[in-house]
């Protein structure tokens, strides 16, 4: 769990559950299809609100997958009917958990995995290697 502060102050501890990589069968499970050369990742993340300052955002707004090339990834526009997606906001005392789901091309590399409560990293922004 690291920790870190939000856009307004907020307290928060980011917690990385697990990244399943690949993920193609819960990708095609939902319904979705995935085209030659592309695999799906999933990232379940939790987000704990230490503070008094709610946190208003989705949690996993701004959570990329960074490759070996230190290109980031965004998270594609979809949820999966099996795995729990992030809701907007999380209350003082709250935890909120949930998955994001990744397409990106089948021999792309994963190294690490970042939060951000921006768009662009910065200090508050949290990562976490994966490893090989």
């Amino acid at each position: 769990m690291l920790e870190t502060r939000g856009l307004e102050g907020e307290d928060l501890s980011v917690q990385l559950l697990e990244v399943q990589d690949p993920a193609d069968f819960l990708f095609t499970a939902a319904g979705y299809r995935l085209d030659d050369g592309e695999r799906a990742v999933v990232v379940h993340t939790e987000v704990t609100n230490r503070g008094t300052v709610p946190f208003a955002s989705l949690p996993d707004n701004h959570l990329e997958l960074l490759t070996d090339e230190g290109t980031p990834v965004a998270k594609a526009p979809v949820s999966l009917t099996s795995r729990q997606p992030h809701g907007i906001g999380v209350g003082p005392g709250e935890t909120s958990g949930g998955h994001t789901v990744y397409v990106l091309g089948a021999d792309t590399r994963v190294t690490s995995v970042r939060w951000s409560p921006r768009p662009e990293p910065d200090d508050r922004s949290v990562t976490w290697a994966i490893p090989d």
